[in-house]
């Protein structure tokens, strides 16, 4: 056969591949190749395997292409190979060192080129990652308005979209919400336009505002898009965003209560996964681990995160469980780990592990450590005005009043929290809410409401199949009950129930908040509770001075 005829096989299979049609144009690259080895057949083909989700045709092709591209002298085109294996390596294999290896080597051989679109694309690659893993929003914004002034000068409106979605997302990371909100608007009016040139790139623009709706917490938004990104991606057959998209798609579905969804939407998402980039399977993996955290299934949760302990979120999902089992140490240390991980410059990842260590430095009786988080936090949160964010805010400050002493500040704060969470359709959180607001009425002298606000948390547990929280309101309706009947035998003067004497009696010989709970027969969670109860009642700021009080009045 001759050159033209190979030339002819070239056409027909760039044909198929701008149709999408993956498996005709490899196909036709393949026959192009038998008749001669050229670099743009085997770029070809490597587009034509990623549509098929064949990641080894892809690397093997992409770097016999960048071979043949550096033996001609095409270093443009050498460059473009060599981003793109950047890319190839973090997807398919997760080698994260060789994908910035190969990155750097098409930044060398792009130095001194003329302006081309490689340009354009390596700045769009180079913060992709970055995008995803919680870094620098700062240099990311920089590398992304790199990329836009390249697409403005060739307009090319595929680098331009991508580029100002990128910044966008950028700018919300480091708190500038309506800013980043704007670019990331618009980037998708563009894209609903019809302006793009390649409808692949569609899914990235739809998938950076479904992260930044994510990250504000602005649930109900996030949905819309979730369901639009996957009929794309559908439409398309790119796996990848099939998986990105359900794994985003499952989160939304958690923080709304619809689990039964999420699992299979997860299971969807970790097939896809499998099929297409089977490192990035994380994203899904530590969604997962958060349902099955909030279903009370702490063991299969600590072992799904394990699975992904290199994705940042693992070591915040880990502090989580910590939290919930009642070992705050081990908390704060998975949550200052966290925090290690993101720059501060990244203000809104940081938000749930700020919320988290509020509450921990809360229960503790760390004041001031409590107090100085919660200005970060409210720093961080800035002007976002989403329900489920600024309840979460309203639960910091619970926390800290509670540990101050001011019981109704606590109430309140605790009874705006749960509206909020009601308002954004999150039951759990608004549970969890009521549980807490349950446990602050009973210390005010409040039984029945007390009652009624766990009553309101066990049912909301029940339905959604928290098994822990649903034994712990169980608990707590018995405590209530326990204190109601004591504080009617009880004189006037005690300042202390029965069980918080019992519970500091056990501190005052050493006992740890396990050695306690052991002994007591109830959650070390309960006893966090107790202590913290105990020194508001003898307004004391430490265990040791509660139990030094506690003496000298000859309570123990």
């Amino acid at each position: 056969m001759t050159a033209k005829a190979a030339d002819c096989l070239l056409r027909d299979a760039d044909g198929a591949l701008a149709e999408g049609d993956w498996a005709r144009a490899m196909v036709g690259y393949r026959q192009a190749l038998d008749i001669a080895e050229a670099p743009q057949a085997l770029e070809g083909m490597s587009w034509a395997a990623l549509g098929l989700n064949d990641g080894e045709t892809v690397i093997w092709a992409r770097q016999a292409a960048y071979r043949l591209y550096r033996r001609s002298g095409d270093n443009v085109s050498a460059a473009r190979m060599a981003m793109w294996l950047g890319k190839d390596y973090e997807d398919f294999l997760g080698e994260l060192a060789v994908a910035r290896g190969w990155r750097q080597r098409a930044r060398r051989l792009l130095e001194g080129q003329p302006l081309s679109p490689e340009q354009g694309w390596l700045a769009i690659l180079e913060c992709w990652a970055p995008l995803a893993y919680g870094e620098n929003p700062t240099a990311v914004q920089a590398r992304a308005r790199k990329a836009l002034a390249v697409a403005q000068q060739l307009q090319d409106p595929d680098i331009e979209v991508l580029a100002l979605a990128i910044e966008g997302l950028a700018c919300v990371d480091e708190g500038r919400i309506e800013e980043g909100m704007a670019r990331l608007d618009e980037a998708a009016a563009a894209v609903l336009g019809g302006e793009i040139e390649h409808e692949i790139w569609a899914l990235a623009v739809f998938c950076f505002l479904i992260y930044a709706c994510k990250r504000v917490q602005d649930v109900n938004r996030a949905a819309q898009w979730c369901e639009l990104m996957r009929q794309m991606a559908d439409r398309l057959r790119h796996t990848g965003s099939q998986a990105i998209c359900r794994a985003h798609y499952a989160a939304v579905m958690i923080s709304c209560g619809d689990w039964k969804e999420a699992e299979a939407t997860l299971a969807d998402a970790v097939a896809y996964y499998e099929a297409s980039w089977p490192p990035q399977s994380a994203e899904a993996i530590v969604n997962l681990a958060e349902l099955r955290r909030r279903q009370g299934r702490l063991d299969e949760a600590r072992d799904l995160l394990r699975r992904a302990a290199w994705h940042p979120r693992a070591a915040l999902g880990l502090a989580q469980i910590a939290f919930d089992a009642g070992q705050l140490r081990e908390s704060g240390e998975q949550s200052d780990r966290f925090l290690r991980q993101i720059p501060e410059d990244n203000r809104l990842e940081r938000i749930p592990a700020l919320e988290l260590q509020v509450q921990i430095a809360a229960l503790s009786g760390a004041r001031k450590q409590a107090a100085a988080v919660l200005a970060e936090l409210e720093a961080a949160a800035g002007t976002i005005a989403t329900p489920l964010l600024r309840g979460s805010i309203c639960l910091a400050k619970a926390a800290l009043a509670r540990a101050c002493g001011d019981l109704e500040r606590a109430r309140a704060c605790y009874e705006d929290a749960a509206d909020m969470f009601e308002q954004s359709r999150a039951p759990y959180d608004s549970a969890r809410a009521r549980l807490d607001l349950a446990d602050v009425l009973a210390a005010l002298g409040q039984p029945a409401r007390a009652r009624e606000q766990t009553v309101m948390a066990r049912r909301e547990f029940n339905r959604l199949g928290a098994a822990l929280l649903s034994e712990r309101t169980e608990a707590v309706l018995a405590e209530i009950d326990r204190q109601t009947a004591e504080r009617k035998n009880a004189p006037d003067s005690a300042p202390l129930t029965p069980r918080q004497i019992e519970i500091l009696n056990l501190i005052s010989r050493g006992c740890s908040d396990r050695e306690i709970s052991e002994t007591l027969g109830i959650s070390e969670h309960t006893v966090h509770r107790h202590v913290a109860n105990i020194l508001l009642r003898m307004d004391v700021p430490t265990r040791a001075a509660a139990v030094a009080r506690a003496a000298s009045s000859g309570l123990l």
